[in-house]
């Protein structure tokens, strides 16, 4: 039995931190930040031959989570490299121009919005990458045509589906979400990366992570983790 192999036919992807804003009221002296970066994937794999007269997508989820020193994004070779073996694993060619496509927009955010926390004692800022690889089996029995309709209805799909980000329910929310009484300095809002000023009211998420209430409602409405540690809240 010949063996079944797949080339990356297309990738779609964004960096971006959602919920983003930085007001910059003091200074600090600098303090060494580490940029935690979450990949998204999904990988949807479009064979060519039919199975019972059908021609089905299958498609695999991955989410993992890495972490590296900010003075990484200062070279875009060095960051190449250090990213190359987790993208690999993707099936992603890391000679490729999408491959420098993609660092160059980590890089490109990265810098972007370490800029702007200048002053707020910011150690951690993550970063989200959501990529859709579209892999087409490696035979030339079905026209080009019909790879080409699967692959846009696909890229179409994942766009609507919020790039393939779940909110979290709704009802689940109001009852898992706890208010906490900020009374100790130190403790920043990972969503907005502000302080949570002492004496204000936080939400609590089950994992224990605090975060502005407005923020964390905002985010619950796109994602249904948590943007620390990736707890997954219900969904619908």
């Amino acid at each position: 039995m010949a063996s079944i192999s797949y080339e990356c036919h297309d990738i779609v992807y964004r960096v971006f931190q959602p919920h983003s804003r930085f007001q910059q009221t003091h200074h600090t002296p600098p303090r060494p930040m580490q940029i935690e970066l979450i990949l998204n994937v999904t990988s949807l794999l479009i064979p060519r031959r039919r199975i019972l007269g059908h021609l089905i997508n299958f498609e695999r989820l991955s989410l993992e989570t890495l972490r590296f020193d900010l003075g990484l994004l200062q070279s875009h070779d060095q960051l190449r490299l250090v990213l190359a073996p987790n993208f690999i694993r993707y099936g992603i060619d890391v000679v490729s121009t999408a491959y420098d496509m993609i660092i160059h927009e980590i890089v490109e955010c990265g810098l972007r919005i370490a800029d702007s926390t200048t002053g707020n004692n910011c150690e951690v800022l993550t970063l989200c990458l959501e990529m859709r690889v579209v892999f087409v089996e490696n035979e030339n029995e079905e026209e080009e045509v019909l790879i080409g309709r699967a692959t846009a209805e696909s890229e179409l799909e994942f766009e609507r589906s919020n790039y393939g980000m779940v909110a979290a329910k709704e009802s689940s929310v109001e009852k898992m979400l706890k208010k906490v009484r900020v009374k100790s300095r130190g403790e920043d809002c990972l969503i907005c990366m502000e302080e949570l000023e002492i004496g204000i009211d936080a939400s609590q998420m089950p994992c224990s992570h605090a975060f502005h209430c407005n923020c964390i409602e905002k985010w619950l409405k796109v994602s249904h983790y948590c943007p620390v540690c990736r707890f997954a809240m219900p969904t619908d």
